[in-house]
């Protein structure tokens, strides 16, 4: 019996060692870094807007967006606002995938915001939206969407 139990955790010992790690970090762990980019953001209206973002807090698997501005693009983007603390975070396993918390006021004064799955490209150093919808901060709100867009964050990479 001694030898059955010792052989059965000296088994499940190499199985954890053989596991593969699923953590993924960013590179660098710090900042500061600074992305640009240009996003169709639909509420009550479809919006082009200009996106500027600045990653100065980071982590090994998150970091906080610690500026952002949403500007420029069609006419009414000067009214539409970021809204709460935007961050990133690397998805577990995912090389090419971001957590990313965003939100934003909209020319109909409704907020939305959420963490979102948005695709990530390590060579182009890209995030990608393909109609990620954002929930609304009061319940009962039309739901925000970013139909598409691009933010490159020159710099930023996930091992």
């Amino acid at each position: 019996m001694i030898r059955k139990l010792a052989f059965t955790a000296a088994a499940l010992a190499s199985l954890s060692m053989a596991a593969p790690s699923f953590a993924q970090t960013f590179s660098p762990s710090s900042g500061p870094l600074s992305g640009n980019g240009n996003v169709d953001l639909q509420q009550t209206a479809t919006l082009n807007c200009d996106v500027d973002v600045d990653v100065a807090s980071m982590g090994a698997t998150s970091a906080a967006i610690s500026f952002r501005d949403i500007y420029a693009g069609d006419f009414l983007c000067f009214v539409v606002a970021p809204y709460g603390a935007w961050s990133l975070a690397t998805v577990p396993g995912s090389t090419d995938k971001i957590a990313l918390t965003i939100g934003a006021n909209t020319i109909a004064n409704k907020p939305c915001y959420d963490t979102i799955i948005v695709d990530w490209d390590n060579v182009a150093k890209e995030i990608t939206f393909n109609n990620n919808v954002l929930d609304p901060v009061t319940p009962g709100n039309p739901s925000c969407t970013i139909l598409s867009g691009v933010i490159s964050i020159p710099g930023l990479s996930i091992l």
